[in-house]
């Protein structure tokens, strides 16, 4: 805990220097907004937004003409950058130009900005936030600092024509079936499954936080982690979620040289049965093949279908508010007009094609296809675990995929992969 108090002190001290040259930011940023206000109204105000979801830039702006439209005294200049996105961010407030509205991260992101960041606890849409949105955004102090903006969610992406074809008529949801399926598919003349071994991100960050999320309290475990009372060594939980790698990889072909591209290729061309993957697939496929149909299906590691039958999801990020930002109140007002009114709502789902951190509305399933809808109905039913990498210190989730590629290369057994998991974690909390 010691060392990783350091860490954040240090991140802490990197912000602060940024904090102390702006000498308040925000002053500076009312200054600007109000400018942009006068210079089109007097009574005119600009709310400019930041964010990091490139792909709804245009439904965005959509949306904000929408609501101008209703609202003809509010204005938006929205910006929107998927790389260095971070990098951006602290040099705009750096220049005394930090946004009205920016995305956060979630949990260390959320460390590194909180000073900054307004209190929106008393919103009206926070209570339907559900859990795994909320954990994210929710301060140490108990306070939420952020809207939602989609929920994202993986498991096995499967073909569902494949499948018909070998006899299995539904999804496994225990070990046991899973290999029971992946005999039927052989037997028919498929390829089972593929794994993208050769990338280390879907290894570090995927498989290994299968292990991280279904102990009985993560959080715990990663505090474990970090203050030394929690180990990968010997886990019970790790240890099948190690036994279920090896079969993914077993079962795969050529693991260590197919990356991403090929992965999805082979996914797209109706070669295998079953692979990785999330609900960002959509795109692909339905640009790739329209016709293949796909499902969502759970990663089974052990005969226990109540644990098994869910999916792993977690919020792609944060739409926070600067709370020097002299549009607050404005800002709030068009947040609770985005999550809690139906033309609101229909922006974020249709036009967005989000899946929502909310319980209050669901995802529109004839734009989200296949998998979003699956991952939709896991979610309305309860039945998902979290993403906990943002929690992770920096540069894990590469050595926790390197350390899984070593693994199923049989450079290492499995108590010695799960000890490299934790020389690597102890390594990069320093």
């Amino acid at each position: 805990m010691k060392r990783t108090k350091g860490r954040l002190t240090m991140l802490c001290v990197s912000l602060a220097g940024v904090l102390a040259l702006t000498a308040c930011g925000g002053q500076a940023n009312e200054g600007q907004n109000s400018q942009t206000g006068s210079s089109e109204s007097a009574k005119t105000k600009t709310i400019y937004i930041y964010q990091n979801k490139i792909e709804i830039d245009k439904a965005l702006k959509k949306t904000a003409e929408a609501y101008t439209a209703l609202h003809p005294d509010i204005q938006f200049s929205i910006e929107s950058v998927s790389d260095n996105f971070s990098t951006g961010l602290k040099t705009k407030l750096a220049s005394g130009e930090l946004p009205d509205v920016f995305t956060v991260l979630g949990n260390q992101d959320l460390k590194l900005w909180q000073s900054q960041l307004e209190d929106l606890t008393d919103q009206p849409w926070t209570k339907d936030m559900i859990p795994l949105a909320k954990e994210g955004i929710t301060g140490d102090d108990g306070k939420v600092y952020g809207l939602p903006v989609s929920v994202e969610g993986y498991g096995y992406v499967y073909n569902k024509k494949l499948f018909q074809q070998a006899g299995i008529s539904k999804v496994p949801v225990t070990l046991t079936e899973l290999k029971q399926d992946v005999e039927s598919l052989k037997s028919a003349g498929m390829q089972p499954l593929v794994g993208a071994y050769m990338d280390w991100y879907q290894a570090g960050n995927f498989l290994v936080n299968m292990g991280i999320a279904r102990q009985k309290d993560p959080l715990a475990f990663i505090k474990g982690l970090y203050d030394g009372t929690a180990t990968f060594v010997g886990n019970e939980i790790f240890k099948e979620v190690a036994d279920f790698i090896q079969y993914d990889f077993a079962n795969g072909k050529n693991g260590l040289s197919t990356n991403f591209n090929n992965q999805t290729t082979q996914l797209v061309n109706g070669e295998i049965a079953m692979t990785l993957g999330g609900n960002w697939l959509q795109p692909t496929i339905d640009n790739g093949n329209a016709s293949l149909e796909t499902g969502l299906m759970p990663l089974p590691v052990n005969d226990n279908p109540e644990e098994n039958d869910k999916l792993y999801a977690g919020v792609s990020g944060y739409w926070a508010i600067n709370k020097n930002s002299d549009v607050k109140k404005e800002v709030k007002d068009f947040f609770n007009w985005l999550v809690t009114t139906p033309e609101g709502q229909t922006h974020m789902t249709k036009d967005m094609q989000i899946i929502p951190g909310f319980s209050s509305f669901s995802a529109d399933n004839e734009t989200i296809g296949d998998l979003g809808a699956d991952l939709s109905r896991y979610l309305k039913e309860g039945k998902v675990y979290g993403s906990y990498n943002s929690y992770y210190p920096d540069g894990v989730a590469q050595a926790f995929g390197e350390a899984v590629q070593r693994f199923v290369a049989g450079q290492v057994d499995k108590d010695g992969f799960l000890q490299e998991l934790q020389n690597e974690w102890d390594r990069l909390a320093e």
